[in-house]
């Protein structure tokens, strides 16, 4: 019963949410570009990349960066500060799913950019899991209008905006070849070079030995297996690094030289990172960027496609040894030699290199793209 009168209860707030937001667009326009982020401890790169090049291109406008929050009682709140600037806002860019984005019509005209939080994407999300275990309620995603409203989606390659097609639920010309704003950064020589001096200065011990980087994704209701990892790893001869996702709440080692790197980002961790080991999560793109080598160790492969599912054929698309066992993915990490990521890149990052999958000589310029596309005056 509860399920059944769960849509038509949210159904009664979103009319009352357009009520409200149709008073809001008679007042004016201003200068202002508005960025909703889902990220829940830090602003994205992207965004921070977006919000510093709209400053530096349109001095007049204003960059607001929203907080979004989930579904609950305390949203109400900021649910209504969202439709003020969504109300009075020259453009709009998020990186996830935005109820008030979504479910509300808005004045015409008004750009709406997705800049999806990864670079691509490894497992299944959005309207991809309808009826999923772990994914979406069919009933519930068509009442909130889940990833409507977008004028354009960024993309970075070819097999990423399949995925997007599916997963956001638009047609293909909605997504568009514009990479991503962490592209830039990437593939900055000296940008890479700044964030490994500062990894470097808060962990000196990394700049002798191999740096392993275990970056595993988010696991609904399941336990991350650290403790295997760090009991099969050569503690003193190498380093091992993890970086749990944002969500994550397994329990972690205390009694091990291993280093918790959640004061740094992902990208900061690949300056200074020799190899990378993970399963799902799309660091796998950013990896194959730096030309980082990769290892994937999905030990419950079978378990998350059941309730997650896949975006793409694992064993046949990942760019590196795919193991079973941490004993495995330590001895791959440890004897890992240079990658070749020209065919990966060619499939799935080839709005951001040359159709060989070579990395350009200079970064494309995503940022500068993405803010072409909000037709600031």
């Amino acid at each position: 019963m509860r399920q059944q009168l769960f849509p038509p209860a949210l159904a009664g707030l979103i009319g009352g949410a357009r009520l409200l937001y149709a008073g809001l667009k008679r007042l004016p326009l201003q200068k202002k570009v508005v960025l909703i982020t889902r990220q829940p401890k830090r602003v994205s790169e992207d965004f921070t990349a977006l919000s510093e090049a709209i400053h530096a291109a349109h001095p007049r406008y204003k960059v607001v960066i929203l907080k979004h929050q989930k579904l609950r009682p305390s949203y109400a709140i900021q649910a209504v500060q969202e439709m003020y600037h969504l109300a009075t806002c020259h453009a709009c860019l998020v990186d996830g799913y935005i109820i008030p984005v979504s479910v509300l019509s808005h004045r015409p005209g008004l750009p709406v950019g997705q800049v999806w939080h990864a670079l691509g994407a490894v497992k299944k999300f959005g309207h991809a899991t309808s009826g999923m275990a772990e994914g979406t309620d069919p009933a519930v995603a068509a009442v909130m209008q889940m990833h409507q409203n977008y004028t354009f989606i960024a993309a970075s390659g070819d097999v990423p905006a399949g995925i997007y097609q599916e997963a956001f639920g638009v047609a293909r010309e909605t997504i568009e070849p514009l990479g991503m704003p962490r592209v830039d950064s990437i593939l900055n020589p000296a940008v890479r070079a700044q964030r490994r001096r500062a990894v470097l200065r808060a962990f000196p011990q990394l700049s002798q030995g191999k740096v392993v980087l275990y970056a595993p994704t988010f696991r609904r209701g399941h336990q991350v297996h650290y403790h295997q990892l760090s009991d099969a790893f050569p503690h003193g001869e190498s380093h091992l690094v993890v970086l749990p996702h944002p969500s994550d709440k397994s329990a972690i080692p205390e009694d091990t030289p291993m280093i918790v790197g959640d004061s740094f980002g992902p990208l900061d961790w690949l300056s200074v990172a020799d190899v990378v080991i993970t399963d799902y999560s799309a660091i796998t793109y950013e990896a194959a960027l730096h030309d980082v080598p990769l290892v994937f160790w999905p030990y419950d492969l079978d378990l998350y496609e059941e309730a997650r599912g896949l975006a793409l054929d694992y064993a046949q698309e990942m760019p590196g040894p795919v193991v079973t066992s941490a004993e495995e993915a330590v001895d791959q990490a440890i004897s890992a030699s240079s990658p070749d990521y020209r065919a990966f890149r060619a499939r799935h990052l080839n709005y951001v290199t040359d159709q060989e999958g070579n990395l350009p000589e200079h970064p494309p310029q995503c940022t500068q793209r993405i803010i072409a596309r909000l037709n600031l005056s």
